[in-house]
Parts: structure tokens; sequence; C-alpha cells
């Protein structure tokens, strides 16, 4: 029988670090493609780099990546989250200590790709702003993606072009897998001469979902209308675009 592939991400830079918490987690991000009810499990290390004793809980949460990139929690309803089992789900990690987390789980039925969230949450802190005494809990997450084989229907649109200093661009991802796409944005004159180019760094675009950019040369155009050209490569493919840009 085929076994699941993984593809493992490491989390080097962590947000709760300003809320008094230093939590690292490696890896932060695991893919892996399975046929519908078929089994995995895969592990992560949490360590603690802090001066201090860290108490740390479990959960799970659904989520989705927005336009601008962020990320946005949403309700637990089924899917990938109700299928996964993590070991253990509290646990204290002494200063410098780290430990192995285990998560097992099915792939649901459905199709695309299905994602979960499971979260590492640290101990209540308490922060003075504005005078203001705030609780805080420092959280860190480890991403989780399964495609189902055999569902896969990929597909990305991209729309570049209008008018105003910024070069704007559009990814839609009209198909029901997540796209994790690359590559350049090049800007042509009216006598076919590059002007400017910009990398597009690796960014997720979530199935049914939108990345918007915006990209801004660093010597200022003269106006006119120039011709722009996006190539985008993903796991699936090869994507390009063209449109018109005035300034």
């Amino acid at each position: 029988m085929q076994r699941p592939w993984i593809l493992l991400a490491t989390l080097t830079v962590l947000p709760a670090l300003a809320q008094g918490a230093y939590l690292t987690l490696s890896p932060a991000r695991v893919e892996l493609a399975a046929m519908p009810g078929e089994a995995f499990s895969l592990t992560t290390t949490l360590r603690n780099e802090g001066p201090r004793e860290e108490a740390v809980t479990v959960r799970l949460a659904s989520f989705q990546v927005k336009e601008d990139g962020s990320v946005e929690e949403l309700p637990l309803s089924g899917g990938l989250c109700a299928e996964l089992r993590v070991i253990p789900t509290a646990f204290t990690l002494p200063p410098g200590g780290s430990l192995e987390v285990r998560v097992e789980g099915k792939s649901p039925e459905g199709e695309g790709t299905l994602a979960c969230l499971v979260i590492f949450s640290g101990g209540l802190r308490i922060q003075e702003k504005g005078g203001v005494r705030l609780q805080i809990r420092p959280e860190i997450g480890l991403a989780l993606y399964v495609t189902l084989r055999g569902t896969e229907r990929p597909a990305l649109r991209a729309t570049v072009g209008g008018e105003g200093r910024s070069l704007l661009v559009l990814l839609e991802n009209p198909g029901n897998v997540l796209q994790r796409v690359s590559g350049k944005v090049e800007v042509f004159s009216p006598e076919g001469k590059r002007v400017a180019s910009f990398s597009v760094e690796e960014l997720p675009v979530w199935p049914g979902g939108a990345r918007r950019l915006e990209f801004e040369p660093s010597e200022p155009l003269p106006p006119g209308e120039y011709r722009v050209v996006i190539i985008l490569e993903s796991p699936y493919g090869r994507y390009a675009s063209e449109g018109k840009w005035t300034r």
C-alpha cells in the first residue's frame, strides 16, 4: 500500500517571544497526501528556550489564509480536526526542555486539501498597556495540511495591472487544493524593454481563496502604459498571465 508523502517546514521566528514566552516548534508545517480514510502519524518537537517553567496545553482549530496572508481561525465543524488525536494534550516544559508531541489521524472523506491547526498554548501572563492590565496567553501552532489523492482539481488565476503608482496582483485559486506559488513579475515599456522586475516569494493561496499583492519599483517609472507579465510555479504546474499597468 502506498504510504502518505510528507513535507516538513521548520519555524525559525516565533511571535510569542514578544509576549514573554520562549517556545519554538519544529516542524511548524506539515503537508501530506493520502487516500481518503488512510491513517497517518507524525511528530513535532516543542522546546522551551525561556528561563521559566512553561505549562502547555493543546487544542485543535480549523483555519484559512486570508487575502492579506493573515491566518483566520474558524469554528470547529468536523473535517480534518475531527480525525486528529494529539499525544499528550497537556504537559510542563522546564527551562531548556523539549518534548516530542505525536499527532495521529485519519484522512476524512472529501476532496482537495483539508487543514487543521494544532495549537500549543502557554501559561497566562499579565501585561500592562496604557495603564491597563491585560491577561495574555501566547500560542504557537503546527499547520497540518492533508491533500486527498485522486480528488485534486488544481487551478490558479492571476490578474495583473490596473492604474496607480503601485502594481497590483490578484491571485485566485478556483481549485480545491492548496497552491504554494513562487515566481516573478516583469514590467515592459511600450518599446518592449524590461523596466522593472519583482520576485514572488513562496506563498500559499487557499482553495477557493485569493491573495492580493502590491509592488512598487525602487525607482519611479515615467507616466505611461506598461505591459506586465507574471510567471508562477507550483507543485501542480506553471502558470502565466499578462495585463496592462497605467501609471
